[in-house]
């Protein structure tokens, strides 16, 4: 049986879990272009701020136990690589991005391609985050990784910025483009470690709606979820921001 005094102690040490390593910091990396369209790229992403913007909020609000990199400009990614602690986002990527939303005529949803290209890299950027947080602090997660870093992603970015809602929905919004890349799913898409995009899209939607009702009626409007699933997306988000603030002892 646990004592008063050892339960204390390790409400302690949980809470204290993600404080008490150095204070590293998050090291922003760009590498140079190869090209024309990659320094385009690289321009816009330093006009942008955005990267530098997450940057700030980790180095602010966590104490990480090693020095975590982000690198723009890597060969492989969106990905987190564990073995040499590095976030790797190509321009490649960013590229791909942009052109979905070009051909998708996203301007006239009123946002721009570029706003919304941004958008989704920071989201991008906050899933990625995820998994690396998780490996160095050894984090709980029960069920699917990627579910809960694209929670990660939804909470960070609702609760630290003026217009996070619009960021997710843009991001949601390029999981529903990826969506349209298949008509047929094999076997080996729902053994995939993601989810499906189409319920990437629709987990983000309910994220938005759950932490904010009143100003997101629109997506209980423009989509067919029921009243009791309304209910539950906000349940869902509360429930998501509050552990992971709990885990991550943010404030």
């Amino acid at each position: 049986m646990i004592t008063f005094t050892k339960s204390v102690l390790l409400l302690c040490c949980l809470t204290l879990a993600t404080t008490a390593y150095g204070k590293y910091k998050v090291n922003l990396v760009f590498n140079a272009p190869t090209n024309q369209n990659e320094t385009i790229i690289l321009k816009n992403l330093k006009q942008a701020g955005d990267a530098q913007e997450v940057v700030d909020l980790v180095n602010q609000k966590l104490s990480l136990p090693k020095q975590l990199n982000i690198v723009f400009g890597a060969e492989d990614g969106p990905l987190y690589d564990p073995e040499i602690n590095t976030i790797m986002m190509p321009y490649a990527f960013i590229d791909e991005v942009k052109t979905r939303f070009v051909k998708a005529k996203y301007s006239e949803t009123g946002v721009t391609p570029d706003q919304a290209t941004n958008d989704a890299i920071m989201h991008t950027l906050f899933h990625e985050l995820g998994h690396a947080l998780i490996e160095m602090y050894q984090l709980p997660v029960v069920g699917k990784e990627e579910d809960a870093v694209d929670s990660l992603a939804n909470v960070l970015l609702i609760e630290f910025y003026d217009q996070g809602q619009e960021t997710v929905l843009s991001a949601a919004d390029l999981f529903d483009l990826e969506s349209g890349d298949r008509e047929d799913f094999e076997e080996a898409d729902f053994w995939d470690e993601h989810s499906l995009d189409s319920q990437r899209y629709y987990s983000a939607l309910c994220h938005v709606y759950g932490s904010d009702p009143d100003n997101y009626e629109s997506i209980l409007e423009n989509t067919d979820i029921s009243d009791d699933r309304a209910e539950l997306c906000i349940q869902e988000y509360e429930a998501a921001s509050r552990n992971w603030f709990k885990l991550l002892n943010l404030k």
